[in-house]
């Protein structure tokens, strides 16, 4: 037992550390060009636009814009793969040498030995299959394989099982996420529209901070979109589509492994599934109820176009849902409603306890520091960057790298965002220096990006 008990150890460490490391200025250009082999997009189905001429993808290539690498991908998953594995070449050739510095492939016959390189591989969607071969055919010279590939992009199941143990957990995982998100619309903010915030904060990681990419996504057999990552990124943590819906992910523990399944799929995969499916988020609601899930986890989607927000809470064998209140509904990483507030861990995580207790008292409109009908993107900014200790009012030091989590703002924050779904914008802080929270946050127009007909800039370019 002790030496499973060691060997299960060490996977967890692979898992983690994998899942957790992988995720220039102006608009100059340092681009080279993979394009796709498949012309025929007709499939795809952007926004919709008075414009006679139908929309053609963008063709693959990468440019640096400011902190960001911005990748344009397009095509079939497997040539969006290949384009990925052609364009970021060098970054996941330093990618497989700090897992060779990290001794983490080493541990990749562990892992194939205890049969959970074959549970990503089976219990990933066929898309996402295909497009990992497409990146090792063209990246495996430096050392990416299918294996390594498919382990990376699984790796919120991954975290959850390896965190808590395949068999019945015997006790709350000792790692606790920190990520915050937040939607607004209606009278909570200043002309009506929805805006959707999130924090995702995994940790002093090298890799995500050095290389903070935005990919736009063009399928064939898809709505465009666009998420924000790492090299070697498929399965994404939060992105927008072209019809304007948002949506991110929050990781949360379960009670027990009872709310685990070895049947389904990875979250994080679903999301990037309902972000070439959903125009709406009605037909977001509908891929979470048809489809079954392996782990748990929140999902905040919202629907700029129609101005509706929902939080769900997912779990594998039941599903809460919270919608908007009021004009607004916000999330961390605990569970709120009738159906699953008590199928996450017990006790709940102090930090995401915290957190949600400070939103409660900046996006409601009877909370102490509300910023109700001001909310904006620079308002939302601000609470990304809030350090605010809601049970005493105190603030967390600036020079803390990581507090445990007890403010929304946490300096291990990697990613953080604003979307406008309606006018297909987002804002982005990440990469160097530390703090992200602390960085402008970078405008992007996904209709120019995608060079969508009338297509407009997004406004303000950024966010100081």
């Amino acid at each position: 037992m002790k030496t499973w008990l060691g060997l299960l150890g060490l996977v967890a460490l692979f898992a983690a550390a994998a899942f957790f490391a992988f995720g220039g200025c102006g608009a100059s250009s340092s681009s080279g060009s993979a394009a796709s082999d498949d012309d025929d997009n007709d499939d795809a189905s952007p926004a919709a636009d008075d414009d006679s001429s139908p929309w053609q993808p963008v063709e693959a290539h990468r440019e640096t814009d400011g902190a960001f690498t911005v990748v344009w991908l397009a095509g079939t998953p497997y040539e969006m793969g290949r384009q990925q594995g052609v364009l970021m070449h060098d970054e996941l050739a330093q990618g497989v040498d700090w897992l060779k510095s990290m001794h983490i492939l080493a541990l990749l016959p562990l892992v194939s030995w205890l049969g959970i390189t074959g549970m990503a591989e089976n219990n990933s969607y066929a898309d996402v299959v295909q497009e990992c071969q497409g990146l090792v055919d063209a990246a495996g010279d430096v050392g990416w394989t299918q294996d390594l590939c498919l382990l990376l992009n699984f790796g919120d199941v991954l975290v959850e099982f390896l965190q808590t143990g395949i068999p019945p957990a015997e006790a709350p995982p000792p790692l606790a996420p920190q990520c915050s998100q937040a939607v607004g619309t209606g009278a909570a903010t200043t002309d009506g529209k929805l805006y959707h915030m999130r924090s995702l904060d995994w940790g002093n990681i090298d890799y995500l901070f050095k290389y903070p990419v935005v990919f736009v996504r063009q399928p064939s057999d898809g709505i465009p979109h666009a998420i924000v990552g790492f090299p070697g990124d498929i399965a994404p943590y939060n992105g927008i589509n072209a019809e304007g819906v948002s949506i991110a992910s929050d990781q949360v523990f379960p009670h027990d492994q009872s709310y685990h399944s070895r049947k389904g799929h990875s979250n994080v995969q679903m999301l990037g599934q309902i972000l070439k499916r959903a125009h709406n988020l009605e037909e977001a609601r509908a891929i979470i109820a048809a489809d079954a899930h392996m782990a748990c986890v929140i999902f905040t989607i919202a629907d700029g176009a129609a101005r509706e927000a929902s939080v769900f809470e997912i779990t594998s064998k039941v599903i809460g849902e919270r919608g908007l209140d009021d004009n607004v509904v916000y999330a961390t990483n605990h569970f709120m409603a009738a159906a699953t507030h008590d199928a996450d861990q017990q006790p709940q995580d102090p930090s995401s306890l915290l957190r949600f207790a400070r939103m409660g008292q900046l996006i409601p409109k009877n909370g102490a520091d509300s910023l109700y009908g001001k909310i904006d993107p620079a308002a939302l900014v601000g609470v990304l960057r809030d350090r605010v200790n809601p049970y005493n009012g105190t603030l967390s030091p600036a020079g803390d790298f990581d507090n445990g989590g007890m403010s929304i703002s946490t300096n291990a924050a990697v990613y953080q965002m604003v979307f406008d779904g309606e006018d297909l914008n987002f804002w982005v802080a990440a990469g160097y220096p530390q703090p992200v929270p602390r960085h402008p946050f970078q405008g992007f127009s996904l209709s120019q990006l995608l060079d969508l007909p009338k297509a407009t800039p997004v406004v303000p370019p950024v966010i100081p």
